[in-house]
C-alpha cells in the first residue's frame, strides 16, 4: 500500500488534499514567476530600442551640413554635419544640459541591457535577491528615461512659459516623489528581511 502511495506521488502519512494544495501552490508561483520575467523582458527591451533611437536621434536634430558660429554653431568651432545641434550649438546651457540627457539616456539603456541578459542567461527568479536586483535595475532604467524625458523638454522648449514650466515641473516633483517612496519600501522591506533571517538564525541555533 506504501508503494501504491509513493507512487501517486504522496509521502507516507500525508494527505491527498494536502499534496494537492502544494501542488497548487507551486505551479501557481511557477506562472507568476514565468510571468514576471516575460513582463521584464519586454520592458527592458521596449527601454533599450526607446534609449537607442533616441542616441542616433537626438531632440533638437543634427546640423544637415558643416557649420560655422556664424549660423549659429559654437564660437570659434565648426560644427560637423550629422552632430547634434544642441550638444554643438552656441547655447551653453543647452550643451550641459545635453550632456546629463546623454548621460541618463546611458544609465537607461545600460540598465536595460543587462535585465535582458541576466534574463536570457536564466538567472533563477526563485531568489529572492536576484528577483529584487532585477526590480531595481528595471526601476533605475524607467527613473532615467523619465529624467532624460524632462531634460529633452527643457532643452527643445527653452525658455519655457509659465504653463510648461509648470507642467514640467510637477512632473519631475511627480517622480522625485516616486522614488523616494520606494526606496523607503525597499529599505523596510529590506529591514524586515533582515530581522526575519535573524530571528529565524537564532531559533535554529537555540
Amino acid at each position: 500500500m506504501e508503494g501504491v502511495v509513493v507512487q501517486n506521488g504522496l509521502l507516507p502519512g500525508s494527505s491527498w488534499p494536502n499534496n494537492q494544495f502544494t501542488r497548487y501552490e507551486n505551479n501557481n508561483q511557477g506562472n507568476y514567476l514565468e510571468q514576471m520575467r516575460g513582463s521584464l523582458m519586454v520592458v527592458a527591451t521596449v527601454i533599450a530600442s526607446l534609449t537607442f533611437q533616441i542616441a542616433i536621434n537626438p531632440p533638437g536634430g543634427v546640423w544637415q551640413s558643416n557649420t560655422k558660429s556664424e549660423d549659429g554653431c559654437a564660437p570659434n568651432q565648426i560644427c560637423k554635419a550629422g552632430t547634434s545641434v544642441l550638444a554643438f550649438g552656441d547655447n551653453d546651457n543647452n550643451k550641459f544640459r545635453y550632456e546629463v540627457f546623454i548621460l541618463l539616456c546611458t544609465i537607461s539603456f545600460s540598465a536595460s541591457q543587462a535585465i535582458i541578459v541576466l534574463l536570457i542567461c536564466g538567472f533563477p527568479l526563485r531568489n529572492k535577491l536576484v528577483m529584487w536586483l532585477l526590480i531595481i535595475v528595471t526601476c533605475v532604467s524607467v527613473f532615467c528615461t523619465a529624467g532624460a524625458y524632462v531634460i529633452s523638454l527643457s532643452m527643445i522648449l527653452d525658455p519655457l512659459d509659465g504653463t510648461l514650466y509648470h507642467i514640467i515641473l510637477y512632473y519631475g516633483i511627480f517622480w522625485i516623489g516616486l522614488i523616494v517612496l520606494l526606496v523607503i519600501i525597499f529599505f523596510v522591506r529590506f529591514v524586515f528581511w533582515l530581522l526575519k533571517t535573524f530571528f529565524r538564525f537564532l531559533c535554529c541555533c537555540w
